[in-house]
């Protein structure tokens, strides 16, 4: 039960915990106040019962009201020349990350009297502590509530959270193993030449070598296909589309979309229905996957299904975790070392978008206080001066219609990057060392042609994204450190590779 955390999740924890314990104080001095970048890696094992919200409340009034109040709202400083204890009722809390708000309840803030906690509490209630802190700020958590019968057993990279799973299609094997046939069927392809591992390849961390997606028609998309590992923890899908929030539905995009067309399968979906059934494997698949289902064969099962195979794709065994978690002090380089120091520093700033265990902000999981989904102009484009992008790719404002929102785009997660150019939504952009350019000038510049412009003059630009004085080591060594966070192992599991024969289906 997630009520009794298993021994072997509170090592996991603690592995962690040292581990980016080591890795801060290897690197740079850090501020009283705040907690390390890396300190926004850190993970809650918990997935959160009432019994911890009680313990986490218990814990606050034993520990923080004194000085912070019964309410939280704050009160009066210790001593003189200390500032008065934190209103943590403030919206403010909501830009720290959990693993920030343990940092600074394990580590305590000397300037201001604040004790360290981590010798009077253990990992699990300091844990259930920020779930109260959570709560103080008004959030609304959500408590555990894993599916009648479940036993699926995830296969987790240690240090990472269990994915959240929709109530209306719990996790199976037969089901996965069924999505993944699927995943690399040709048959769900009009012509029967595409799959959806055409564009989501297993070597390149489930993208393509393309720039921009090309359909089973041989029509160019304006975006290139995102990788699909650990795209269980994204609250959001697709580039720019804050509307798309479940793999279900989601799936049914490339198979029966027209704007742009991918599997082209619109108005075909009786004869994709009667080509799954000419499949002697299928009868057996489907049965196993849908056992309570007189007939399995339909759209809503094979949504399900794929939907269940591309929440395994998990990857989280790359050199730098390793490093990271304490287990090989020498898995990356002294080189990517320096490129790691560079990455968390205010100084670069690309902790911001690229941060947390995922390397992405927008992410979500079993546990976690609350969602949080971004999106950012990084200033690729400014084509008219006022900070445009060329059509279609204005990002979520072609949902929003919110001029605010122009060039606004998901920030991917970094992990297996250096296997997945090229780069930007749009493909635009050929080699890491070339994204990073990007970067240290602050935005692009575009000298001539349709798309000219000054991307470090747009007014839409994100704040994070600001010129950097970078020297040549220093370049190279964020591409090292970018390269450390590739995982051969999920790009050769065969788990995750096509089931088929080589001359089927």
């Amino acid at each position: 039960m997630t009520a009794r955390l298993p021994a072997l999740i509170l090592a996991l924890a603690a592995a962690c915990w040292i581990g980016l314990l080591r890795v801060a104080a290897a690197q740079e001095p850090v501020h009283a106040h705040h907690a390390p970048a890396q300190a926004r890696m850190l993970i809650s094992p918990l997935e959160l019962t009432e019994e911890d919200l009680t313990a986490g409340s218990a814990a606050y009034r034993n520990a923080c009201a004194r000085c912070h109040g019964a309410d939280g709202k704050g009160g009066v400083a210790r001593r003189s020349s200390a500032p008065a204890p934190s209103d943590l009722t403030s919206p403010d809390y909501r830009r720290h990350a959990d693993g920030e708000l343990f940092w600074v309840i394990s580590e305590g803030i000397a300037d201001s009297g604040m004790p360290a906690f981590k010798t009077t509490l253990d990992d699990r209630a300091r844990w259930q502590l920020v779930a109260h802190l959570r709560q103080l700020g008004g959030v609304r958590l959500s408590l555990a509530a894993a599916p009648a019968g479940s036993s699926y057993v995830w296969d987790l990279p240690p240090g990472l959270p269990r994915p959240k799973v929709p109530a209306d299609n719990p996790m199976s094997d037969a089901k996965v193993q069924l999505g993944r046939h699927l995943f690399y069927d040709t048959r769900l392809s009009i012509d029967g030449t595409f799959s959806c591992a055409t564009c989501h390849q297993q070597a390149r961390a489930f993208a393509d070598e393309k720039a921009r997606g090309v359909g089973v028609t041989g029509e160019v998309h304006p975006r290139g296909s995102m990788g699909l590992g650990n795209v269980a923890y994204s609250p959001v899908l697709t580039w720019a589309n804050p509307t798309q929030r479940r793999l279900e539905s989601q799936a049914l995009v490339p198979m029966f979309g027209e704007d742009p067309v991918e599997l082209g399968l619109s108005g075909q979906e009786g004869a994709l229905l009667a080509r799954l059934r000419a499949e002697p494997r299928y009868r057996q698949l489907f049965a196993a996957a849908f056992p309570d289902v007189a007939d399995a064969f339909t759209l809503d099962a094979i949504t399900r299904a794929i939907a269940s195979f591309e929440r395994t794709l998990l990857t989280g065994r790359s050199p730098y975790d390793r490093f990271r978690l304490g287990q090989d002090a020498n898995a990356i380089s002294p080189l990517a070392r320096q490129g790691e120091a560079l990455f968390f520093s205010e100084r670069t700033e690309c902790f911001h978008c690229h941060g947390g265990f995922n390397f992405t902000e927008t992410a979500d999981y079993a546990g976690k206080g609350f969602i949080e989904i971004e999106f950012h102009n990084t200033g690729l484009y400014n084509v008219d001066g006022q900070g445009s992008y060329p059509a279609p790719n204005t990002g979520i404002m072609a949902i929003t219609e919110d001029e605010e929102d122009m060039g606004k785009f998901k920030a991917p997660s970094l992990r297996n990057i250096a296997v997945t150019a090229p780069y930007m939504h749009d493909g635009s952009i050929a080699t890491l060392a070339e994204v990073i350019e990007h970067y240290a000038a602050g935005g692009r510049s575009i000298a001539d042609g349709p798309n000219k412009g000054i991307g470090a003059t747009s007014p839409r630009r994100s704040s994070f994204v600001k010129p950097i004085d970078l020297t040549p080591e220093e370049k190279r060594a964020l591409v090292a450190f970018l390269e450390s966070l590739t995982d051969q192992t999920f790009l050769t599991d065969p788990r995750f590779s096509s089931p088929w024969p080589a001359s089927a289906p």
